[in-house]
């Protein structure tokens, strides 16, 4: 038989308001900025969302506004340039909680450097290699620019919610499912939400969490690629 424990008050109240702003329930609207759905786009056509501007803001500008350290590595997929990511594992956002990546704007003559400077490669999930970088490229990279943000919340978002959020999509596609990946027969797959005007894809599991990517709207045809692809750029799974 299973003994039931009361959770500490502290506990408690901490759930108590995931619950609320999840649910909308709140009676005034919540003092921070740093929601998932709190997001715009300013004259320049730059996405600013979690306290950042992408393409403006730099690497070490998002470390510091949440005093969070950061695993960086460079990406090798076989047949897709390379690129750089910054993990910053399970954090907390505002209120929530969520693993966050960022992937930085480096120029490929630069991404070069660096990848012949590794000293480890390590296999990943999706297939590329996770090149380890040098100390000089470390701190070289604190200084670039952020391009893209993976959003991957703890909290399971049902598609109600998703759409008083943030609103109905432009479009919904269905994600072609990986080699060797069949699924449960009769399982609907998962389906990318379309916010370009946000630069925003949210991609919607049937049975799993979701995943938030936003980039600037002049990037967003690239980034649904890469993920009906197969292949979403910044991919917590990788990390």
């Amino acid at each position: 038989m299973r003994r039931l424990v009361t959770a500490p008050r502290s506990v408690a109240l901490g759930a108590t308001l995931l619950a609320g702003l999840l649910a909308g329930c709140e009676p005034t609207p919540p003092e921070h900025p740093f929601l998932p759905w709190d997001v715009e786009v300013n004259d320049r056509g730059q996405v600013a969302v979690f306290g950042v501007t992408l393409g403006e803001s730099t690497l070490l500008d998002f470390k510091r506004r949440y005093d969070q350290k950061a695993d960086l590595a460079i990406f090798a997929q076989r047949g897709e340039p390379l690129s750089m990511e910054a993990f910053f594992g399970r954090m907390n956002v505002g209120p929530l909680t969520a693993r966050v990546v960022l992937v930085a704007e480096v120029d490929p003559e630069t991404l070069e450097r660096w990848a012949g400077e590794s000293r480890i490669a390590d296999p990943t999930p999706s297939g590329a290699r996770k090149l380890s970088m040098s100390d000089e490229a470390l701190v070289e990279a604190q200084d670039k620019p952020i391009r893209s943000i993976s959003y991957a919340p703890s909290a399971d978002y049902e598609e109600e919610l998703i759409s008083r959020r943030f609103g109905e999509p432009t479009d919904k596609r269905p994600i072609p499912r990986g080699e060797g990946d069949e699924g449960d027969e009769g399982e609907p797959p998962a389906m990318l939400w379309l916010y370009p005007e946000k630069g925003l894809a949210i991609t919607v599991e049937p049975d799993d969490k979701e995943l938030f990517q936003y980039i600037n709207p002049e990037h967003f045809d690239e980034l649904v690629e890469h993920t009906l692809g197969g292949n979403p750029e910044g991919d917590p799974q990788d990390h």
